[in-house]
């Protein structure tokens, strides 16, 4: 997907508490894990273990990542 694409793609865009953005790609399933992309690769991975039950939108998703993970999340895509 090229970066043109990737934009029209956009389903979301969260703001941070520092300033940033997090651009969020996909729709949220009950068994949805996330591939997660922060502003260092070293953090860059997959979150399995979120309980998409209960963090069904993706405001809730990009708050928890940022308290619990990484604030610095700069993209968010479903897999």
């Amino acid at each position: 997907m090229n970066k043109l694409e990737k934009l029209i793609n956009i389903k979301f865009v969260f703001n941070r508490k520092d300033g940033g953005r997090t651009l969020c790609f996909g729709k949220i399933e009950e068994d949805s894990n996330f591939e997660v992309i922060c502003d260092n690769e070293a953090f860059d991975g997959i979150a399995a273990d979120i309980d998409c039950t209960e963090l069904n939108t993706w405001t809730k998703v990009c708050k928890h990542l940022e308290a619990n993970y990484n604030p610095k999340v700069e993209e968010i895509t479903t897999c």
